[in-house]
Order: structure tokens, then C-alpha cells, then sequence
């Protein structure tokens, strides 16, 4: 769960900077002669998606830190499946 819960912060940090990119590109892209699109984006907008994604991984990661709970290692190990 340790590693999975530093990639998720990885992730959204490369996410958030990646993200700005991609829309600052696009938009550059799909410019016309007269048409001209503003890339804003508010913070708020940022942080929603940064609170969402990290609460979505820690939900995930508490379900299956219980599940993993009841596996018997060793016994995991013995089995010739």
C-alpha cells in the first residue's frame, strides 16, 4: 500500500503539470483566424480533482488492505496451484 499510495501523489502531481500542458496545447491547436480560446482553468478546479483522486486511492487502498489482511501468507506459498 506504501508504494501505492506514492504513486498516486506521483501521479497527480505529473497529472496536474501534464494536464496544463495538454490543454495549453490543444487549445494553441485548435486556434482559427478570428477564433481565439483562453485556457483557464480555475484552482479550485485543480484541487477537486486532486482531493477526488487521492480520496478514490485511499478508498481503494483500505478495502484491500483488508482483504490482503485474511490471506495466510504462508499458506499461500504452500499451495501448488
Amino acid at each position: 500500500t506504501r508504494e501505492s499510495i506514492i504513486l498516486t501523489l506521483l501521479g497527480t502531481l505529473v497529472g496536474l503539470g501534464g494536464g496544463r500542458w495538454l490543454t495549453n496545447f490543444i487549445l494553441k491547436t485548435m486556434e482559427m483566424q478570428g477564433i481565439v480560446f483562453e485556457p483557464t482553468v480555475a484552482w479550485k478546479s485543480y484541487v477537486i480533482a486532486s482531493v477526488i483522486t487521492i480520496v478514490f486511492a485511499t478508498v481503494i487502498n483500505f478495502m484491500s488492505y483488508f482483504a490482503l489482511k485474511k490471506i495466510n501468507m504462508v499458506e499461500a506459498l504452500k499451495s501448488v496451484e
